[in-house]
């Protein structure tokens, strides 16, 4: 982290990194509720397979590389994805200098990259847009049996509630009067959504506060685990995860992109609760 801005050189830290030092130090801890589950995963393979969808400058990817291996002595293997070259060049460079062996960077775009290895895990904090549906939709694909994902800039639904306003559910069109109203209505509702669609995928999803609204407004973390589950159990909890969903995009006269991502996944008989 010194090398990354974070600290001066006799340890302090950069006020103008606080905040995001504290989000870091929160999505560990989240990490850390999991780890039975990475555990689990390690009595059956190798090393853990974790991607880091949109990683940026990385933060978060040597962190949890650093805490997962030198903390918690698990086996570990990160590949961060991010589309600006000049960004992965840093990245990796960074990477070799902390002897970091098995974290690696690559430049690509989430929605055609292509795993030697699918992923046990994927993180992504502050996709923007329907970029976290990318991501998400790509870990639902490739069976990846952790996910958390930390959304921003949550635009589409809300030209889209803009658009037909008229339309949606009378006892809530009078909200859609304000606009400030109707952005955070439309942010909370993509994310009940893509809650929704993950549940219909087979995981037990929770939607928590990630860091405080005073450091930062996009505060919502999406969690989801794979979990195993009777069949019949399993069915139900996808049909009524479908079935309310249905209802929201009924009511809001919505096509939320993640449908469209997953629904090649889905049979044709749960199709037609959609």
């Amino acid at each position: 982290l010194k090398k990354l801005n974070f600290f001066t050189d006799d340890g302090k830290i950069i006020q103008s990194k606080y905040h995001k030092f504290r989000q870091i130090n929160k999505y560990l801890e989240f990490i850390k509720s999991v780890l039975p589950e990475l555990k689990d995963i390690l009595k059956e393979k190798k090393e853990l397979q974790i991607a880091d969808f949109g990683c940026g400058k990385a933060y978060l990817s040597f962190a949890l590389y650093y805490y997962l291996t030198e903390i918690e002595k698990l086996r570990v293997r990160i590949c961060g994805l991010d589309l600006k070259e000049d960004v992965i060049d840093f990245c990796n460079k960074l990477s070799r200098e902390c002897h970091f062996d098995n974290l690696i960077f690559e430049v690509g775009d989430i929605g055609r990259f292509s795993f030697n290895t699918p992923p046990d895990m994927v993180i992504s904090l502050h996709a923007c847009d329907t970029a976290t549906d990318l991501a998400i939709a790509k870990a639902v694909k490739s069976d990846v049996k952790i996910i958390f994902a930390v959304p921003c800039c949550q635009h589409e639904l809300n030209t889209q509630i803009r658009k037909n306003k008229d339309k949606a559910i009378k006892p809530l069109s009078p909200m859609l009067d304000y606009g400030i109203i109707t952005e955070k209505l439309a942010s909370l509702l993509t994310d009940t959504i893509r809650g929704k669609l993950l549940e219909s995928e087979g995981y037990r999803v929770s939607v928590e506060e990630f860091i405080e609204t005073e450091h930062t407004p996009k505060n919502i973390l999406i969690h989801a685990v794979k979990k195993t589950q009777s069949t019949g159990q399993a069915e139900r909890l996808k049909t009524t995860a479908l079935r309310q969903y249905r209802r929201i995009k009924e009511s809001f006269c919505i096509e939320p992109t993640l449908e469209q991502l997953l629904k090649d996944m889905i049979p044709a008989k749960q199709q037609e609760n959609l």
